[in-house]
């Protein structure tokens, strides 16, 4: 007699494996918990489903369809990934188990250009920035003081505590120095919560990060059995691009600025404006090389300003462009090819913002939505890996050359000034 076929059984029965040995869930019914008791193995040591019940079936079904749909998000809670299967929603992944298949995507990936990677040590963990974690767990939105007001005097205590430093690390010196990206990509890479996100250019650098004090998983949930590292290619973000952006501005003052300088001096004359538009398309108007020190880029990345972009996209590589945020700031930024992702959401991590975005842009587009591609990485390879790290020159020493400097503080600080100000 053939047995009963359940659908995706080996996957209900993980599921509920996991439930249970983990305490993640309490099952009230005592007639579920009866036939789980009757559940019985085979000699391939799969579960019979002829000794499944339906009503059992219907109870793990259940449990499934909550890994299969994306984590529930609530404004006062962090949520986390309940399985891999569940991060699909949000990600295109690839698992590595062995040394054969890490070192395969580490020859490749590391001569990688112009991509960007961001290593973390939990694949369970969504994309929050330290700065809504803080904001989320310490439950600073019940405080009287907005998530704007919090970043801007962050960004003004930033300055005043470590002006002097930035200033000094960079080789050019002009006002711009201290703008808003600069100043909080400061903080970032010395311990202080920010609403950026880091990422690099250099995937060594996103597992340097991903395995810096890993933690073994001590249970069963197979999720906690890895580390990820997310990559995007860099031309992706465009949209985001903020020095993209501030290109499409200067062009646009340019064009506004050039038509009324050449009616000016044509005076009318319809043949005098087609020669003079002809001779100067293509060309600009304001020396780029001059925007640096003028003010420009500080105006521009004012937080009030910046609150106006979802997600924004920062990085100083173009630097013939003329526009420069100084990102390289810091020997830890220079060292570790840092670049940043701005999240305006005080909540909403990345990947959800980023969904919504895109479904408000193409809402007729059925299509699902995956943020950028990640690797999950299972933690049993942290030695191997730190090896073809080491031979790489990849070390603690290398990626953090000056941890004697922390700026957390700065954000101890801005709390207490904003609650004795309110």
């Amino acid at each position: 007699m053939a047995k009963r076929e359940i659908a995706d059984l080996d996957l209900k029965i993980k599921f509920t494996k996991e439930l249970i040995e983990n305490q993640l869930g309490r099952i009230n019914s005592s007639s579920i918990l009866d036939d789980l008791l009757k559940v019985k193995y085979g000699a391939d040591g799969k579960v019979n489903p002829d000794t499944v019940s339906t009503s059992l079936n219907a109870f793990m079904l259940g449990i499934l369809v909550s890994h299969e749909l994306p984590p529930v998000f609530h404004p006062e809670h962090i949520s986390e990934y309940q399985s891999i299967l569940q991060k699909s929603n949000c990600f295109t992944q690839t698992s590595i188990d062995t040394e054969e298949q890490f070192d395969k995507i580490y020859d490749e990936y590391k001569k990688k250009n112009n991509m960007l990677f961001r290593g973390q040590k939990e694949a369970k963990w969504r994309l929050y920035s330290k700065l809504q974690r803080h904001w989320i767990t310490e439950k600073l939105f019940d405080k009287d003081y907005t998530y704007q007001n919090l970043i801007e005097n962050l960004v003004e205590n930033g300055k005043q505590k470590h002006a002097d430093k930035i200033k000094e690390i960079l080789s050019a010196n002009h006002i711009d120095t201290e703008n808003t990206i600069s100043v909080l990509g400061f903080l970032q890479h010395h311990s202080c919560p920010t609403p950026l996100l880091d990422w690099t250019y250099k995937f060594q650098n996103a597992l340097f990060f991903a395995i810096d004090g890993l933690e073994q998983n001590n249970g069963t949930i197979e999720v906690e059995d890895y580390f990820s590292v997310y990559f995007i290619e860099e031309n992706e973000l465009e949209d985001g691009n903020i020095k993209s952006i501030l290109k499409e501005v200067l062009s646009q003052i340019e064009e506004e600025e050039l038509q009324k300088l050449i009616t000016e001096i044509a005076n009318g004359n319809e043949e005098k404006i087609k020669e003079m538009e002809a001779h100067f398309s293509g060309r600009h108007l304001f020396d780029r090389t001059k925007i640096n020190g003028s003010g420009f880029i500080s105006k521009a990345t004012k937080i009030v300003n910046l609150m106006n972009h979802k997600v924004a996209y920062f990085s100083d590589k173009d630097k013939e462009s003329g526009i420069i945020f100084s990102l390289n700031n810091s020997k830890n930024i220079l060292n570790q090819e840092g670049v940043f992702v701005w999240n305006s959401d005080p909540t909403k991590p990345l990947e959800l913002i980023s969904d919504e975005f895109y479904k408000e842009e193409f809402p007729d587009d059925d299509c699902k939505y995956n943020f950028c591609h990640y690797f999950n990485i299972n933690k049993k390879l942290e030695q191997h890996i730190r090896k073809r790290l080491q031979e790489d020159g990849i070390t603690k020493e290398f990626i953090y050359p000056t941890p004697e400097l922390n700026t957390y503080e700065v954000f101890e600080h801005t709390k207490e000034n904003l609650k004795t100000s309110c």
